[in-house]
C-alpha cells in the first residue's frame, strides 16, 4: 500500500532507499565491503545476494530499534478495490508497529495513513493496467536490509512476490528477521510452490534470531500444508493459533498464517471484514523467555 508519487522510504519521509540500490550493492559485491547507506536494498533481480547482504546487515550497531512487546497486522487487500478499504486499513495500522499486505497497490496517501509515519519495504509483483501489486512490509522502525524475492505463477506466468526485511530490535545486540510472502496460487502440483518457500527457507536457515515468517501462504492442500509443515519442523518456527479463528479458507484450510521463532504471543485475533476477500490477522509479540 505505497504511494508511488513519492519516492519515499517513508510515508511522507525521506528518499526510498531503492533509488541508491544499484550502488550500494556494487560497492558491497563487488570490493567485499559494508556499504556505508544503509538500508540495504537487494533487488529481485539480485536476489541471490540476499544472504550476504542480510549477514552485513546483522553486523550493525544500532542503539535503538523496535521494541518489545510489538502489535503486528497481516492482511491481503485484494488490491484495495473496496472503496473503505484504506480507512479500514488506517484504524488497524494505528495498533500495530509492524504490517504484513499481500496484493497491495500504490494509493493516494490520505492524511490518515501518512500520520502512521511507517518506514516502506515494497516489492512489486504482478502489473495490472499499468498498477503493480506486490507486498509491502511497514514497521515504525527502519529496516537494515530489504530483500526482493519473485516466484512465478505456473499457469498464469505472473511474478509473486516476497519481502524480506531484517530489523534492529531495542535494547539487544539481535535482529528480527521478518518473511511476507504471497504464495504461488495456481498449479497442478507443488513443485513452484516448494521452490518459492525453500528460497525463504534458506534465508531463515541462516539467522539465528527472532524470526517472523508469514503472509498468504494459499495453503489450500494437504500437499501444500505439508510444505510448510515441514519447514516449521525444521527451522523451530511456531504457528499463531488464533480463536475464534476467522481466517479466511479455502476448501476447508486457512490461507493466511503467521510463524514466529525467539518470539512468543501475547495476544492474537482475526477480524472479520467486508472491504477485502482475507480477513486480517493480528498478533502481539514479546521476546520469548531464555
Amino acid at each position: 500500500m505505497s504511494d508511488r508519487s513519492s519516492k519515499g522510504q517513508r510515508l511522507g519521509g525521506p528518499l526510498s532507499a531503492r533509488v541508491i540500490a544499484s550502488t550500494v550493492l556494487s560497492v558491497w559485491v563487488g570490493c567485499g565491503q559494508a556499504a556505508q547507506d544503509w538500508p540495504l536494498v537487494i533487488t529481485a533481480e539480485r536476489s541471490e545476494a540476499c544472504a550476504q547482504g542480510l549477514s552485513l546487515g546483522r553486523q550493525q550497531v544500532r542503539t535503538d530499534g523496535l521494541e518489545a512487546p510489538f502489535s503486528l497486522l497481516n492482511w491481503n487487500v485484494e488490491k484495495a478495490q473496496h472503496p473503505d478499504l484504506v480507512s479500514e486499513f488506517a484504524a488497524l495500522a494505528k495498533k500495530s508497529d509492524l504490517i504484513f499486505l499481500q496484493e497491495a497497490v500504490p494509493l493516494k496517501k490520505t492524511q490518515t495513513v501518512i500520520e502512521q509515519s511507517l518506514f516502506e519495504a515494497f516489492v512489486p509483483g504482478y502489473v495490472q493496467n499499468e498498477i503493480e501489486t506486490g507486498v509491502v512490509t511497514l514497521a515504525r522502525v527502519p529496516h537494515l536490509v530489504h530483500c526482493q524475492l519473485l516466484a512465478t505463477e505456473p499457469w498464469l506466468r505472473t511474478p509473486k512476490a516476497t519481502s524480506v526485511t531484517l530489523y534492529p530490535l531495542a535494547d539487544s545486540g539481535d535482529t528480527l528477521l521478518t518473511v511476507n510472502l504471497h504464495a504461488v496460487n495456481f498449479s497442478f502440483g507443488i513443485e513452484a510452490y516448494q521452490g518459492q518457500i525453500n528460497k525463504a527457507a534458506a534465508l531463515i536457515r541462516t539467522h539465528e534470531g527472532p524470526v517472523i515468517f508469514g503472509g498468504d501462504l494459499n495453503t489450500w492442500s494437504n500437499k501444500r500444508q505439508g510444505v510448510i509443515d515441514s519447514l516449521a519442523d525444521e527451522l523451530k518456527l511456531i504457528p499463531v493459533p488464533f480463536s475464534p479463528d476467522r481466517r479466511t479458507t479455502q476448501f476447508g484450510k486457512p490461507l493466511d498464517h503467521l510463524y514466529v521463532r525467539g518470539l512468543a504471543w501475547q495476544s492474537s485475533e482475526t477480524k472479520a471484514v467486508s472491504t477485502s476477500d482475507h480477513n486480517p490477522l493480528l498478533a502481539t509479540f514479546r521476546r520469548e523467555d531464555p
